[in-house]
């Protein structure tokens, strides 16, 4: 389970499906099935008013959400990711570390850091497209460019049958393993 809350007008966190769910949730639903609804447990948080929570978001189809990470020195508790959903479900999303503060894609020296020649490194890697999507089978710019990994990962591979919540589960798997170290 992830450990990002999902609020819409300070509701606790639930599963959404009722004409009381988020924004960012109907908008996904919304994008995946038109005029229909679509199941989702998102946990993810769009707009609140906790200090600490962005209430502003980019235009549709961006979105800028936070994943909760690993407790580790002198690291946040959480990192905020942009994600560009253009024809989200059929194509995969792409997105990146964000920084709220300067509304810009995190620095390099802010980023999460992975223990040697881990997986976990290997995904969030800045020297690859210079940092602006992840080394990832769901990352859209990573996929397409990567055709093997359909064959070598298939699990792994974004398909219509995928959801934001496998994106933001495996992500926040990364950010909660042994691997990370901290930034």
């Amino acid at each position: 389970m992830l450990s990002v809350s999902h609020t819409s007008a300070g509701l606790p966190a639930r599963k959404c499906g009722s004409d009381l769910q988020c924004v960012l949730c109907r908008q996904i639903s919304e994008a995946a099935s038109p005029g229909g609804q679509q199941e989702c447990f998102a946990s993810v948080e769009s707009i609140s008013s906790r200090p600490d929570v962005l209430t502003e978001q980019p235009s549709w189809p961006t979105r800028i959400l936070w994943i909760a990470s690993a407790s580790r020195p002198n690291a946040p508790e959480r990192f905020y990711i942009q994600l560009d959903l253009s024809n989200y479900r059929t194509v995969p999303p792409t997105g990146t570390f964000w920084d709220p503060n300067t509304k810009a894609i995190l620095d390099s020296g802010k980023r999460p850091k992975g223990g040697p020649d881990s997986r976990f490194a290997k995904v969030f890697r800045t020297d690859w497209e210079g940092g602006r999507a992840f080394y990832h089978p769901y990352d859209r710019v990573a996929a397409q460019g990567h055709p093997e990994w359909s064959k070598n990962q298939p699990s792994l591979v974004w398909d219509s049958n995928h959801t934001i919540v496998d994106y933001l589960e495996e992500f926040h798997s990364l950010l909660n393993c042994g691997d990370y170290v901290g930034i």
